[in-house]
């Protein structure tokens, strides 16, 4: 590869890119929120979320787990990457195909599924849009391990742009009657059009066929993660899922505010999730666990960072692009927040599961998780009301952070220092608490952001960081 392929991959260039070029795709929809808050009830906006995580799991489901397997495939396929790549994309579009055809046939004996807002139509554009997803997932993947970060974010880009500009002209054109249908119609159109044109993309590599071995592989390596990758889905989707079962339509709009806002530290860190693999598997190879350790470690701090910066500065943020009807999301805001920074904690345990081939171990915990998380939902929920759903991803990402870090165990040293992130969550979990307190007085909050910055920039010039920063 060239360019920017693997041959001449930068940790640190890949990872300006990915965060920069994320923020700014992530700031499209995020600064149209105002917009489209004021369009949508908070009813329509609940249906709306509710929507999206049915998606979030169905993707899931389509794809069968197979995008976990595209980054150890490039490894071991090399020269045939691109076939293995066209073959599972082959199959997604067979399976999806295969659920259209039958959701269509039993649609009239299932009814609505006791759901208001679900019909004929939104179930086949639920399921059409969940396949363009699940595309889309398996092309990013690729474009992660190959080092293509600018195709990936002029992808996702696009996706966005198309997502928001339908939304905005059908609530304003086509339909203006429903702004919540158009929402909805408004994000598949997005990712169906990206999904399409992948697919042509990839088939100038590759034609999109079926080969055997490629699908075996795939299938191997992806069935053991569907319980993860669900789980996961579950991890993030169900408190809006029950929370609209439960509580109401309203209640899931006003917490799914909350998460729409959380989505932005969780996009950072995917960001530097995905810029980090590559240089992770190959000094993983190298068994060079000091390298390792020295730039995890910086990483932890640096990601502790701004995870306190967006718990102080989210209060204001969220009064500014709402109205008064979204403001208890605050509350909602803050555990949410929390849990974000509990599960970049694993993110360097499941890493080396990952390069293990432990798919098995990463279901399973999971899937407990998972199922933690449900069942805490169900009585929090109905005892305590819609906010303490958020309490119960923060447990439920704690238990997830504990299980899996066993991982260490699977290599002769560590890659990551057990302090360094213990250290960081209780400093997250102290400026939660302070932001809550005093959620209502900013200046106190952000002299707490200054003396922050002012710590970490002592820490980074101590250890030498910024002197080496200067000099390259």
């Amino acid at each position: 590869m060239s360019g920017n392929g693997a041959g001449n991959y930068s940790g640190i260039r890949a990872g300006a890119w990915y965060i920069v070029g994320n923020i700014i795709i992530k700031a499209i929809p995020f600064l149209t929120l105002p917009i489209f808050i004021r369009l949508l009830t908070t009813d329509q906006f609940g249906i709306y979320n509710t929507f999206i995580s049915y998606e979030a799991i169905l993707s899931i489901l389509f794809g069968l787990g197979m995008s976990g397997s595209v980054k150890v495939a490039k490894l071991d396929f090399r020269e045939e990457f691109d076939k293995y790549v066209s073959s599972i994309l082959s199959l997604i579009l067979w399976i999806g195909l295969m659920v259209l055809v039958i959701g269509n046939i039993i649609w009239p004996f299932l009814g609505s599924l006791g759901m208001d807002w679900l019909n004929r139509f939104t179930l086949n554009l639920l399921v059409i849009y969940s396949i363009s997803v699940s595309i889309y997932g398996i092309m990013g993947c690729k474009y992660v391990i190959e080092g293509k970060y600018i195709e990936n974010l002029i992808i996702a880009l696009g996706m966005t742009a198309v997502n928001v500009g339908s939304s905005l002209i059908l609530c304003y054109v086509g339909m203006s009657s429903d702004h919540g249908m158009a929402r909805i119609t408004g994000t598949a159109v997005g990712g169906i059009s990206v999904a399409l044109f992948i697919l042509f993309v990839q088939s100038r590599y590759h034609k999109l066929r079926h080969y055997k071995d490629a699908d075996l592989y795939a299938l191997k390596l992806g069935i053991p993660l569907i319980p993860h990758q669900l789980s996961v889905s579950l991890l993030a989707q169900c408190d809006k899922i029950m929370i609209q079962a439960i509580a109401g339509n309203s209640e899931a709009g006003i917490y799914g505010l909350a998460v729409n806002f959380t989505n932005v530290l969780s996009v950072i860190m995917t960001s530097i999730d995905n810029a980090w693999t590559p240089w992770f598997y190959s000094n993983l190879e190298k068994k060079n666990y000091f390298d390792l350790r020295r730039v995890n470690n910086l990483i932890v701090v640096f990601f502790m960072y701004l995870t306190c910066g967006f718990l102080l500065a989210g209060c204001d943020m969220i009064r500014i692009f709402s109205t008064r009807d979204y403001w208890d999301s605050i509350y909602a805001f803050i555990p949410l927040t929390v849990s974000i920074y509990l599960n970049f904690m694993y993110l360097f345990s499941v890493g080396v599961e990952y390069f293990k081939k432990r798919t098995g171990y990463i279901s399973t915990t999971t899937l407990i998780c998972a199922g933690v998380n449900v069942i805490l939902n169900f009585y929090l929920i109905r005892s305590a009301g819609y906010l303490a759903a958020a309490y119960a991803t923060c447990l439920s990402k704690a238990l997830l952070f504990i299980l899996h870090f066993r991982a260490r165990k699977l290599l002769s040293e560590p890659v990551v220092d057990l302090r360094y992130l213990l250290v960081t969550l209780l400093i997250v979990c102290v400026t939660a608490v302070f932001s809550g307190i005093f959620s209502n007085a900013i200046i106190y909050r952000y002299l707490l952001g200054v003396l922050l910055t002012i710590a970490v920039f002592i820490y980074y010039y101590k250890i030498g960081f910024i002197k080496r920063r200067r000099r390259e």
